[in-house]
């Protein structure tokens, strides 16, 4: 994808129970780095966030990918083009330093692109299928477990009867 690339880097695990990730995550929006290159986070509950986002745009839903180290936040909001009916995604990355300050909301946007949802949910699911291969080839079977549930697809929305 060109608007859109998620970048991990630099992991480490520690030895507690459960053991956690840590390591460098951070997505470029049309060339925009967010929140910066080599953004210090913990790259598994970041994913975990972004598969929970790609299941609501999936059902229609805007979804929220959470950096948990700031206040800094990805939103995908799904929406129906062209004559086919394709489903994208408009990804917006916020900033929303004023609400952790204010409790006031809001945020500011610091990038925005488009994507077929279906060309994100591909690299979502490469990226993590890398993760668990990195896993595995250092001895962190549990954090490979982890991340095997995450890339599983997830089943289609149920259709109400």
């Amino acid at each position: 994808m060109d608007d859109l690339t998620v970048s991990v880097a630099a992991l480490a695990v520690s030895a507690g129970t459960p053991p956690l990730v840590s390591g460098e995550i951070w997505c470029t929006l049309g060339g925009v780095d967010f929140p910066e290159a080599h953004w210090t986070d913990s790259p598994v509950s970041v994913l975990g966030s972004m598969g929970e986002a790609l299941r609501s745009a999936a059902s229609g839903e805007a979804g929220e990918v959470y950096f948990f180290e700031g206040p800094y936040y990805v939103r995908l909001t799904p929406r129906v083009a062209g004559a086919r009916g394709d489903v994208e995604v408009e990804v917006t990355a916020v900033c929303d330093r004023a609400h952790q300050l204010s409790g006031a909301g809001g945020g500011d946007v610091e990038a925005r692109c488009v994507v077929p949802l279906h060309a994100l949910q591909r690299h979502y699911a490469d990226i993590v299928g890398e993760l668990v291969g990195w896993a595995r080839q250092h001895g962190h079977a549990e954090v490979a477990a982890v991340l095997a549930r995450m890339a599983a697809p997830a089943p289609p929305p149920s259709r109400g009867g």
